[in-house]
């Protein structure tokens, strides 16, 4: 045994001079080399091995660097293991290692001598060694008290590398290169490195740390306040006691009945809820859309009235006139009453502003006992207004379809799409054709809003929708429509809208009693004529509240107690002049004018066409008054018209040749166009040309040919409203119009005398006054 000490071999530890380990000993032979290091005194060897702990350790597989240690310190347990407390002393060579029955293993050993290399890189290499252990322990207070104190100690570079390469974590295989090197100036480079890297990795731990730590205290404080937000609650009695947000939405969601696919993707966006903090941005986008959800009217469902007389007494309550309208809509209830699962149609009302298209919609909800809401489509542009916004964008909501749903509060409202017309179209989108699916009663059962994504079914839903026009509706939206128009209404009519619906209403917004304020029939018929234009009553009722306002001043003033008005007289004092007079006899008081009928999207309205003449080098004709294209070819083809007739009509073929004939239809600043003002500015060419004056109380509607025809026109309805108040007597229109008179009320055509026409000559023969002597221009 002589030149022999008991090894311990080290599995995952390596012993460096100068550090203390405490190590747990449970193999035998381990056991034995400590035990004869304690009896004899002599050295203990600790040698890192090359295996692992599983391997069976023996002389082949230790290692060539080994630490002498001494023991300061043992503990027997009662299993035969033991604990120790070792201090590492110097470096040796291992060699000879072989198994001793009694000992152990044992090997001889040969001091390592340290090389200090250049004393001037040694130097420099431990001033730099301190500097980063003074920075490390500035980084990071909670160091081992070794590593504090080495700082302040004066120590060999030798032992002050050695020290603090042990109170590092090292790797093993780092740790085996600071055993394995006998140069110190080496060792002291590879201090450098590792107290760098610990440094770096120290400073990142504090910062996570202190971000960590910051992140608690405020959960801590988040929760310790809603705690007592939540006892605040429970004791003023505004929240049941255990309340939850998110189990209250998922008993909402549960009982909202919504399809089952639609409720397996809500429960897990609610589970997903249940793991986000409530203040993480996701949190309210995600509770947004499941409150959504849960609002809106998976399965409520109000029951149709099919009572054909209740729903004929509703609409008559509420509407005065409009007899074909009510009968489509009791029509629609018949339907339904026979077949109430049928789909339903989507009726479109076409009329001038001012005529009751929207409250029709509220009165064939009233009537069917369902829900109403109106939703405005004028000038909407972008698609997503419709369909509704992809949740992956900011400030994402549903559509006004999704969203009208959901204050109607039912799956079959009567929902009313107002201004159809007037939908707009750029990059965004085209809002009609996301329509086309809204109303297609093919396609709307699986309506799927874009934010909610999940179907909803509108087949129950009443769609109606309003227009002004007809034209710019698109093609494949009116396929869908069925349109009814509505042309107006005519002066007894408007007397009884006024006395039935407007003057309760106005008495009621105004406080103004039937005691402070009476108006006769004759005064409001006064106001019909002389203060209003316009085929709906909604000018008729601004005039009528302007009585109401002056009249209220003058109760709250205390000049008057009760005001009557029940002459023109007592209107002019109260509205001022009048702002619409009957004009034809004194427009038409000369050859060259004609009056024509035209359609407006205000309705029908007259038309004066004035021609005058005059000499020229060359033949011409000039056109004026704001005409579009339809207008100025009409007034070139009533002009080639005239020319070919012109033996006929006993006129001189040279007129044309040397005269130029100025059309002007007077009203400039306002647009117009029109297939249907041919008849009328060939009655007014022809009446200057031959100096008959066109009859005063005669007006016309008709496109004419280059061969004398008088083509069919739209708007028939409207342009013999606007006759009859402008006090038109005789109106001349196509014959293939006359069908549409049956649209006309009987009580309209009882005061107008109609002349359906096949040629140009039987309107020339109605429309001019007899002459026996006809003179050419000058």
């Amino acid at each position: 045994m002589r030149g022999l000490h008991p090894t311990l071999p080290l599995v995952d530890t390596v012993l460096l001079p100068g550090m203390i380990a405490r190590l747990q000993i449970a193999r035998p032979a381990s056991v034995a080399a400590v035990d004869f290091h304690l009896s004899t005194g002599r050295l203990l060897l600790t040698v890192p091995t090359r295996g692992t702990w599983t391997d069976e350790i023996g002389p082949d597989n230790i290692g060539e660097r080994g630490c002498t240690a001494t023991v300061l310190k043992t503990i027997r347990l009662g299993d035969g293991t033991m604990r120790v407390l070792l201090e590492g002393q110097g470096r040796v060579r291992v060699s000879g290692a072989r198994f001793d029955p009694d000992v152990g293993l044992v090997a001889s050993t040969r001091p390592l001598l340290a090389s200090r290399g250049d004393p001037e890189k040694v130097e420099l290499r431990v001033r730099e060694a301190r500097r980063l252990l003074s920075e490390l322990l500035e980084a990071d207070r909670d160091l081992p008290a070794p590593l504090r104190r080495l700082s302040e100690l004066e120590l060999s570079p030798g032992r002050l590398c050695d020290l603090a390469a042990s109170n590092l974590t090292l790797p093993r295989d780092q740790a085996l290169a600071y055993l394995s090197e006998h140069r110190v100036d080496e060792r002291l480079s590879r201090l450098l490195v590792d107290l760098g890297r610990e440094k770096e990795l120290r400073i990142i731990r504090s910062r996570v740390r202190q971000r960590v730590q910051q992140t608690m205290d405020k959960q801590h404080r988040d929760f310790y306040l809603r705690e007592q937000i939540r006892g605040l609650r429970e004791e003023l009695g505004e929240a049941p006691e255990g309340y939850n947000e998110v189990s209250a939405l998922e008993k909402k969601l549960r009982e909202a009945g919504m399809p089952a696919a639609g409720l397996e993707e809500a429960l897990r966006e609610l589970d997903r809820l249940r793991r986000m903090h409530p203040d993480a941005a996701e949190y309210t986008v995600s509770r947004t859309w499941l409150e959504w959800l849960t609002a809106m009217p998976w399965t409520s469902v109000t029951e149709d009235r099919t009572d054909l007389r209740a729903a004929a007494v509703q609409l008559d309550a509420d509407h005065y006139g409009l007899e074909k309208v009510k009968e489509r809509v009791l029509e629609y209830l018949a339907v339904r009453r026979l077949n109430p699962e049928g789909a339903s149609p989507v009726l479109c009302f076409v009329g001038p502003p001012g005529v009751g298209k929207t409250s029709l919609g509220q009165s064939i909800a009233a009537a069917l006992g369902r829900n109403f809401h109106r939703v405005s489509l004028g000038g909407v542009k972008d698609e997503a207004e419709i369909r509704g916004h992809r949740r992956t964008y900011v400030g994402a909501l549903p559509g006004r379809i999704a969203s009208a749903l959901k204050r109607a509060a039912s799956r079959n409202p009567v929902l009313v799409l107002d201004e159809i017309d007037k939908i707009g179209k750029d990059f965004r989108g085209d809002p009609s054709s996301a329509l086309l699916e809204v109303l297609d009663p093919g396609l709307n059962a699986e309506f799927m809003d874009h934010y909610l994504d999940i179907p909803f079914d509108l087949s129950q839903v009443l769609f109606i929708c309003t227009a002004n026009l007809e034209g710019p509706i698109p093609p494949a939206l009116r396929d869908r429509l069925e349109l009814i128009k509505i042309a107006g209404y005519i002066q007894e009519e408007k007397l009884e809208i006024a006395r039935r619906h407007l003057l309760p209403r106005l008495r009621t917004s105004h406080g103004v009693s039937a005691a402070r304020l009476s108006i006769t029939r004759r005064a409001i018929e006064t106001v019909i004529a002389s203060y209003t234009h316009e085929a709906g009553v909604r000018g008729l009722e601004r005039e009528l509240a302007a009585v109401h306002r002056k009249v209220a001043r003058m109760v709250v003033e205390g000049r008057e107690r009760g005001v009557r008005v029940d002459s023109a007289a007592s209107v002019r004092r109260l509205l001022g002049p009048p702002r619409h007079f009957v004009e034809l006899a004194e427009r038409v008081d000369a050859p060259g004018v004609a009056v024509g009928l035209a359609w407006t999207e205000a309705g029908g309205d007259i038309l004066f066409v004035e021609v005058t003449s005059f000499p020229a080098e060359r033949a011409a004709l000039k056109l004026t008054g704001q005409l579009g294209d339809v207008m100025k070819e009409s007034g070139e083809a009533a002009l080639s018209l005239l020319r070919t007739r012109a033996t006929d009509l006993g006129i001189d073929a040279d007129v044309f040749s040397r005269t130029l004939f100025h059309l002007h239809v007077p009203a400039g600043a306002i647009p117009k166009d029109g297939p249907s003002a041919g008849v009328t500015m060939l009655t007014a060419l022809t009446s200057l040309i031959t100096r008959r004056k066109a009859r005063a109380r005669v007006a016309m509607t008709g496109e004419v040919t280059l061969r004398g025809r008088v083509l069919p026109v739209g708007g028939i309805k409207e342009k013999v409203l606007a006759a009859r108040r402008a006090g038109v007597a005789e109106v001349i229109l196509p014959r293939r119009n006359e069908g549409d008179l049956e649209n006309v009320p009987e009580l309209l055509r009882a005061d107008l005398v109609f002349h359906p026409v096949d040629t140009v000559d039987e309107v020339l023969e109605l429309a001019l006054e007899p002459s026996n002597e006809r003179e050419l221009p000058d």
